[in-house]
């Protein structure tokens, strides 16, 4: 279902990447209930404000909180309608079966950056949350001249999401640090586990009908699905806490 242009009974939904399973299961399971079909494209949370900017018609966006409410103050998405579905922490990563670092605190942490051969994280310049606070993390530890020659900036070609782990994955980076949720979706690795408390960056992944959007009254019933009691479970399963 993922990645297709909505045919005219479709819900068209455009999400970010962060987001792709607990979309993609939640969607399933609405359509086993209700049959009512929908369509997901999946790209890097800044892009689903620029897509919208632009003129594309969808029917429900999901992205950053902040960025939902940018689109609301714009009116390209209800701001009625908008609401919070999952909050998601950054996690460090390791190839699955390698030995786990400890990073239980602020020194630790460190430590295990100190001592690993390399790291992959977002590259900063595309724009997603883990990628931004990460730079700014490491400058503030004062620890960015150090790491520099082992960081692995991992980037993304087109409108794709940015996937750190799979780096961790094949063997490229030792460690890989991004948003648990899109940690435990790549196979291969392991969650060793999050950041500690002191330096955790919480991103609020939210929902809202847009505007132009050709099948509004569909979209708001899909919305109220997303963020049910039930909806929650999956949410958590995946790798995020329900907002």
């Amino acid at each position: 279902m993922a990645d297709a242009s909505a045919a005219a009974d479709e819900i068209r939904i455009l999400s970010a990447g962060a987001m792709r399973e607990i979309v993609l299961e939640l969607g399933d399971g609405y359509r086993n209930r209700t049959g009512t079909k929908f369509s997901a494209e999946f790209t890097r949370s800044p892009l689903v404000r620029d897509r919208l900017r632009a003129g594309e018609i969808v029917d429900l966006a999901i992205t950053t909180r902040s960025r939902i409410d940018e689109l609301a103050r714009e009116t390209m998405v209800i701001a009625a309608t908008a609401v919070p579905l999952a909050r998601s922490g950054i996690g460090v990563a390791v190839r699955a079966g390698a030995g786990r670092p400890e990073i239980g605190s602020v020194d630790a942490f460190v430590r295990a950056l100190q001592a690993a051969e390399t790291i992959a994280c977002a590259d900063p310049a595309f724009g997603t949350a883990s990628g931004l606070h990460l730079a700014a993390l490491f400058d503030r530890l004062g620890i960015s001249d150090e790491l520099k020659p082992k960081l692995r900036l991992v980037g993304a070609t087109g409108g794709k999401p940015v996937v750190v782990c799979e780096a961790v994955a094949n063997g490229e980076a030792q460690l890989g640090i991004q948003q648990i949720a899109e940690i435990v979706a790549v196979p291969g690795v392991e969650l060793v586990g999050p950041l500690p408390a002191a330096l955790q960056h919480t991103t609020v992944f939210a929902a809202a009908v847009a505007t132009a959007a050709r099948r509004p009254d569909m979209a708001r019933d899909l919305l109220t699905f997303l963020a049910s009691a039930d909806a929650r479970l999956v949410v958590a399963a995946h790798g995020m806490q329900p907002a």
